[in-house]
């Protein structure tokens, strides 16, 4: 383990000792404890803090937290800005993310889940007719969101919640893309767009508990946005 993690295990077990919820012991026990300065102490605790995963309080001590999401979306957004993650490769990644994660949800769901995802349906229904690109994304993404609620994997969750926001710009220009194209092809702006109907596929299959369906259907929903955008696949 690199130091920072062997530190936060390390505190992890400081922190439960007494059941005093996440509440560490003072700097100068902690350094005593684990046999380190309290320079050094100081300056792990502050890339854990910077990490979202040790909280300090005025007057009340240090905490350590569970992981926030957050740290994930900067990490892969700074990771697309600095050329060491292409935007295709995390793209593929959300894709095989979600072929797991659909097939978990279509063996987890109860009636209301379903009800959930075909209201974000109908929201991008709605958002199509009024050609409100904003209002289209959002319920994309809670639509997606939901598939991943519904599988309630934290692993998983934390990872699409990285991915999705450093591809959030790219995804938006991609809908009006699509819409523009959709659009040329029929003449006219359509009342459902074929890729808002696509949804349906996903989550008529969960609402029929059959996995291999879902797993189908996400494949044929990146096909679509693929073929409709004029991307291929990497």
């Amino acid at each position: 383990m690199d130091s920072e993690t062997e530190l936060l295990v390390n505190l992890l077990t400081q922190a439960t000792m007494d059941g005093t919820s996440g509440r560490l012991p003072t700097e100068r026990e902690l350094g005593a404890s684990l046999g380190v300065s309290r320079g050094a102490l100081r300056e792990r605790l502050a890339t854990l803090e910077a990490m979202g995963m040790v909280r300090r309080r005025q007057g009340s001590g240090t905490y350590v937290e569970a992981p926030d999401p957050a740290f994930a979306r900067l990490y892969f957004s700074l990771a697309v800005r600095f050329g060491q993650i292409s935007t295709a490769e995390l793209e593929r990644a959300r894709e095989m993310l979600e072929l797991a994660v659909v097939r978990s949800a279509a063996e987890r769901a109860t009636a209301q889940d379903v009800g959930g995802l075909r209201a974000q349906i109908d929201e991008m229904y709605a958002a199509s007719s009024a050609n409100d690109v904003e209002r289209g994304d959002n319920a994309d993404y809670e639509f997606h969101r939901l598939l991943y609620r519904i599988a309630d994997n934290p692993v998983l969750d934390l990872l699409t919640d990285g991915l999705s926001a450093a591809l959030r710009g790219l995804l938006h220009n991609r809908r009006r893309t699509a819409w523009e194209a959709e659009d040329l092809r029929v003449g006219s702006t359509p009342r459902r767009r074929e890729t808002d109907v696509i949804h349906e596929e996903i989550a008529d299959a969960i609402a029929a508990s059959d996995p291999d369906a879902a797993m189908v259907a996400v494949k044929r929903h990146y096909e679509v946005w693929r073929r409709v955008t004029g991307e291929t696949a990497d």
